[in-house]
């Protein structure tokens, strides 16, 4: 994946087929304003990010909240192959190899044998490949942990996608000196090549990611000389290919399932396609910004693309329109709700009913439900769930969250069915318990205590309720008591 960024070429012309009524892919904050160049996700809801100036970013809830990692680099880095929860790989420029063995926490150096960037990992077990320019390939048996160089110091070209298919076969694509969009194939784990170039449809140009079914049918996402985009198909092994051109350069590609397949590319474009690359639909991204890879779950349905200045978008429903979607959450008590934003920087819930801890989520989604199949919590206990016969678009929760004080808890429905028969695979809220933080900034001080102090008295409202700690309807001197005796408590960072 090249991740170049080129011309405005076609913008107008595209614009009608990316940008339907509504879109299914929301935008996400990352915290960082440098471009996002390469994203896996794992089926844990463990995601990865990886980008300019050594960005890496991870998330623990399926890309819908992110930190920063220190990678150890300030080399760009192009992508990220991700094994399990604690250990992932990351290439980037200057022949760099980052790899982590304790969930992102320390990235230690690998030596890839190879100075030119790199720009495309994949795996198959302990086995894997990597490109780079140079037509560089590099190869490793052990996850990572060192590598061989298969070939290197080409004149011009490179390799921007790479996809193992099992431990002996992979592939790679890219683009040879003389600017034909070209294959390669291993079939002992990387050691050794063969080569097929080739053409879109006539029209030079990079082939920037791709993905191969098995060893003859595969597709490939390009970028044409011009600017322009186009997906390739071959059905023997890459010696022949049919290509379906786009306005747009495309990017990143991945099939989480041979029936359900997506594409990236500039401007926002976002591709999917049903019948293993053969013809593609347009969805809506919700952005004009240039996207450069994509990484689905495989349930085909949670997915993440990144992109241009620090863009993550996420979908949880396939990017269809019409699906079903968490809209929104609240923790209710004493009447009043605490919005809990289900991006970005998580709600504080500052109050409690008494000694019991219990907590009342409600989340609100875009249709009526039918069923949801299981609701978990990371601290406490669920105590009960329903959905609400007066407006079906709520799930209530009931949460024993009493132990809870001081930390982020993450509630977490799966198999949330509509009544129109669409299922969403998860719906995840986060948000902070930490009582007496009545300004929710994370921490109990004076500042809380001055709150408090000055509406001693008054009758809870929506302006002050969230100074009523023991959510009786007033906001007296046990409000004050119970702030006083949480004062210094914080949320971790």
């Amino acid at each position: 994946m090249s991740k170049i960024k080129q011309t405005c070429f076609g913008a107008l012309l595209f614009l009608g087929l990316v940008l339907p009524a509504q879109a299914q892919w929301s935008s996400v904050i990352s915290g960082t304003s440098n471009s996002l160049r390469g994203v896996f996700l794992l089926d844990s809801g463990v995601a990865y990010a990886v980008g300019d100036s050594g960005t890496i970013l991870k998330s623990t809830d399926s890309g819908g909240t992110w930190s920063a990692l220190s990678s150890g680099t300030t080399q760009n880095l192009y992508d990220v192959y991700v094994f399990s929860d604690t250990e992932g790989v990351a290439v980037g420029d200057g022949g760099v190899v980052r790899r982590t063995t304790d969930g992102g926490t320390t990235w230690s150096s690998v030596s890839s044998g190879v100075r030119d960037g790199l720009r495309s990992v994949s795996f198959s077990g302990a086995n894997g490949i990597c490109g780079g320019l140079s037509q560089d390939i590099i190869y490793s048996s052990d996850s990572g942990a060192s590598w061989q160089v298969a070939q290197s110091g080409f004149f011009g070209g490179g390799f921007f996608g790479a996809h193992m298919l099992s431990p002996t076969v992979g592939f790679v694509t890219g683009q040879n000196s003389i600017f034909q969009a070209l294959e390669g194939t291993t079939v002992d784990g990387g050691a050794h090549w063969s080569f097929h170039p080739f053409y879109f449809d006539g029209n030079e140009g990079n082939a920037d990611d791709n993905f191969f079914f098995d060893n003859m049918t595969g597709v490939s996402s390009g970028v044409l000389f011009d600017g322009t985009g186009a997906i390739a198909r071959t059905t023997n092994g890459g010696v022949d290919w049919t290509s379906t051109l786009f306005p747009q350069g495309m990017q990143g590609i991945d099939f989480p399932q041979s029936g359900s397949g997506f594409t990236v590319g500039f401007f926002g474009t976002i591709l999917h396609s049903t019948d293993m690359g053969a013809t593609w639909s347009a969805q809506s991204s919700g952005t004009g910004l240039d996207l450069y890879d994509v990484r689905f779950a495989t349930d085909a349905l949670t997915g993440l693309a990144v992109g241009e200045g620090g863009t993550i978008l996420r979908t949880t429903n396939g990017g269809e329109e019409g699906g079903l979607e968490l809209i929104s959450a609240v923790s209710r008590k004493g009447g009043f709700d605490v919005e809990l934003p289900l991006t970005g920087a998580p709600g504080v819930e500052c109050r409690s009913d008494g000694n019991s801890g219990n907590q009342k989520l409600i989340l609100t989604f875009s249709d009526e439900l039918a069923a949801v199949d299981n609701v978990a919590t990371s601290c406490g206990s669920i105590h009960r769930i329903r959905i609400d016969e007066r407006d079906p678009h709520t799930l209530r929760i009931s949460l024993r969250g009493g132990v809870c004080n001081g930390q982020f808890v993450t509630v977490m429905a799966s198999g949330v069915h509509d009544d129109q028969g669409h299922t969403l695979a998860q719906a995840t809220v986060t948000f902070g318990l930490l009582l007496g933080d009545v300004n929710g900034n994370g921490v109990v001080d004076r500042d809380d205590d001055a709150l408090v102090r000055a509406d001693h008295g008054t009758i809870t409202n929506e302006t002050n309720f969230r100074e009523d700690l023991d959510t009786n309807g007033l906001i007296e001197r046990i409000d004050a008591t119970i702030l006083k005796s949480k004062r210094g408590s914080m949320l971790p960072p």
